[in-house]
């Protein structure tokens, strides 16, 4: 398709080049061969004007030897000269002789009147002397007969000379054009060559690709709008990617829970009373159903984005949401050997607040906390009053946080490398602690970290008690 494009565009400027240079070419040598015409008549004339000057210097000096040396002369320095009649008082005198047909000037000059000029064609001897009869007495006449072949070799030889120079000239042109035109189509056609190379490389899955843009034409509105084009495409796979990624974030850690919490009803289910496995299969119904929620409130938070949500904004018991997020990890960390503390007894820390958002903020925590702490260990979640907020608390006595990531993995994806540089081996998406730091935001509160390598992580959530004000 390249090469047909470049081809197209060469072909077309090379047959515009042959047409405008075939024309001036024709014109210019239609002009110059009636010029060399022109100049061959012009040539005639300035040689019967040489041989008038001469009749009317031999009449006035009664020589006429003067008349016969010059005509001879000239017959020697021009060959197509063939026959010189000069006749007077009924007396011819001939040089040369007819071996063509020829073409005839005549000159006649009397001694009282300027010359009277006049020219014959055809003819031959016998015209000479009719022409010698017909003349008054004291009148010279000169008839020079030119060999119309000469004279035509000579028009031909100027028109052949003339048709090389212009076959040189429209040869060097026709080259000069070509490289232009062959110039010209790489030159329309290279935005073209790129914009396919760039479009193959789409189709390839390179969705890094773009193209230049110059200039301000059409084709320069193309690239733009191409590479406007691959950047939708490139934003809506990484949409679909990130939705896939947060959906199964937001699967994996409730169903982590669930999945400890049947365990244990599986291993215990025998020494429990009806009343017990009754509460324990409200707590999975409960858990199930906030799993929904979950995932609807983190697709709606995907696709928004942190502050075009809109709030459910309701009274909430953080010691209740602390309270349901521990006792659903309490089986799963049970089993992992991990012990699960939550806070203590005390007031229920009512705050103004999308429930399920702050819900998913404490599940995301403890989640965090139990997947980075390490068998044997502990996990805690505290609630503090801080005034005008409430502030939530999950400590684990995990790895650690160096500093230098702290602020980091917050950012959607990213994980802290391990002692070999790479990623994390525990399981995880990278998007956790970014759809919690989104949830938080919303609300006006605040979330952050300390922790240092060696010594486990907190991870700390102020929440305002009143609504966060427009």
């Amino acid at each position: 398709m390249i090469l047909r494009i470049q081809g197209k565009i060469a072909l077309f400027v090379t047959s515009l080049l042959v047409v405008v240079i075939g024309s001036l070419v024709v014109n210019m040598v239609w002009t110059e061969r009636r010029a060399i015409r022109q100049a061959s008549a012009a040539r005639l004339d300035v040689l019967m004007e040489g041989v008038m000057r001469i009749t009317r210097e031999s009449l006035s000096s009664h020589d006429e030897l003067m008349l016969l040396s010059y005509l001879k002369f000239l017959m020697e320095q021009y060959p197509e000269i063939e026959l010189a009649l000069v006749s007077r008082n009924g007396h011819s005198s001939v040089l040369g002789k007819v071996r063509t047909e020829l073409y005839y000037r005549t000159v006649t000059v009397t001694e009282k009147n300027a010359a009277a000029y006049r020219v014959s064609d055809g003819g031959g001897i016998a015209k000479a002397a009719e022409t010698s009869a017909s003349l008054p007495p004291e009148t010279l006449a000169i008839q020079v007969g030119f060999s119309l072949s000469a004279l035509e070799r000579q028009v031909r030889s100027a028109q052949t000379a003339l048709a090389v120079k212009m076959l040189r000239l429209a040869a060097m042109a026709f080259l000069i054009g070509l490289a232009g035109s062959i110039w010209i189509s790489r030159l329309l056609a290279q935005p073209l060559v790129l914009l396919a190379l760039a479009a193959k490389g789409v189709g390839e899955g390179r969705l890094d690709t773009t193209v230049p843009v110059h200039g301000r034409d059409e084709i320069a509105d193309l690239a733009g709008q191409f590479n406007l084009m691959v950047g939708k495409i490139r934003d809506s796979i990484q949409f679909k990617e990130d939705l896939m990624a947060t959906l199964t974030h937001e699967l994996s850690n409730p169903l982590a829970g669930l999945k400890g919490f049947l365990k244990f009803l599986h291993d215990s289910g025998s020494t429990q009373s009806p009343e017990e496995r009754q509460q324990d299969y409200e707590t999975l119904l409960e858990a199930a159903t906030q799993m929904e929620l979950s995932l609807n409130n983190a697709l709606k938070l995907f696709k928004s984005g942190a502050g075009q949500l809109t709030l459910r904004l309701e009274k909430v018991s953080m010691k209740e949401v602390v309270d349901e997020a521990t006792n659903l990890f309490t089986p799963s960390a049970r089993a992992n050997n991990v012990t699960l503390t939550g806070p203590a007894e005390g007031a229920p820390m009512l705050v103004w607040a999308d429930k399920e958002l702050i819900r998913r903020v404490v599940v995301n925590l403890i989640s965090n906390a139990l997947r980075y702490t390490p068998q044997g260990g502990r996990v805690t979640a505290a609630l503090h009053d801080r005034g005008g907020a409430v502030e939530v608390t999950v400590a684990d006595n995990g790895p650690g946080i160096a500093p230098e990531f702290q602020e980091r993995i917050f950012v959607k994806f990213f994980r802290v490398p391990g002692p070999d540089g790479k990623a994390s081996r525990i399981p995880g998406s990278g998007l956790g602690l970014h759809i919690t730091k989104q949830a938080v935001d919303l609300h006006g509160g605040r979330i952050w970290v300390e922790s240092a390598p060696g010594q486990g992580s907190a991870f700390h959530v102020l929440v305002p008690k009143e609504p966060k004000t427009a």
